[in-house]
């Protein structure tokens, strides 16, 4: 199975500096589909057979516009939702807010994966839900699965996939309308073949020879 993964577009909760989180649910600004629509060319040539989204509208409408030059419906799946931030919800990443965050993920790459925001969740509940995402996409059995979610779950989800340690879960960038390719039997960790590629948005490409042959890739 190829495993295309894609993190929204710019939403309106990104533009304002904001936790957003899965309680809070924010559209994409029009810098954000224009995003999703280069994505949406980025991806015209890539053979996915299924496109799954978390049902936040900044997730969905990003899988919307690059489902539909295929002729594909979007499956909503509930568990995809973004990291709950708890009590940080909405508030402003101010230097208060920036510090408590860079706290909290101190602590994860400790190896404190068990710890959260209050009244939020931790990664390792996270991470419970993204090995259920993966459960029933392996379940489903399309060939190549088009996944449009969040950058917290993202990163959460990727490690999983890879079969990493939590801890290393922010090793890899999430940026908004960028696209994670990977290949997964269903059974051993995946192979990452594309990570973080923002090319189509005019940023760089992690791949070896900063050109993607979908049909390899």
């Amino acid at each position: 199975m190829k495993i295309f993964l894609v993190r929204h577009g710019e939403s309106e909760g990104n533009l304002g500096g904001t936790l957003q989180g899965c309680r809070l649910d924010t559209p994409l600004t029009r810098r954000g589909r224009r995003q999703a629509e280069a994505l949406a060319v980025r991806l015209a040539e890539a053979e996915f057979d299924d496109v799954v989204a978390s049902p936040m509208a900044r997730a969905r409408e990003t899988a919307e516009i690059c489902a539909a030059p295929h002729g594909l419906g979007v499956r909503l799946d509930l568990e995809l939702v973004e990291f709950d931030w708890g009590v940080w919800t909405g508030l402003p990443l101010d230097d208060e807010m920036d510090r408590s965050v860079a706290e909290l993920r101190a602590k994860w790459r400790s190896g404190d994966v068990d710890a959260g925001p209050p009244r939020g969740e931790s990664p390792l509940t996270a991470g419970a839900r993204a090995a259920r995402v993966l459960g029933r996409l392996k379940a489903a059995r399309p060939a190549a699965p088009l996944v449009v979610a969040h950058g917290r779950f993202n990163r959460i989800l990727m490690a999983t996939l890879l079969g990493r340690d939590l801890a290393r879960m922010d090793e890899v960038r999430q940026r908004n309308g960028s696209i994670s390719v990977f290949e997964w039997d269903g059974e051993k960790a995946a192979t990452p073949l594309i990570l973080d590629d923002v090319s189509h948005l005019g940023g760089d490409v992690s791949t070896p020879t900063g050109k993607v042959d979908w049909a390899r890739a």
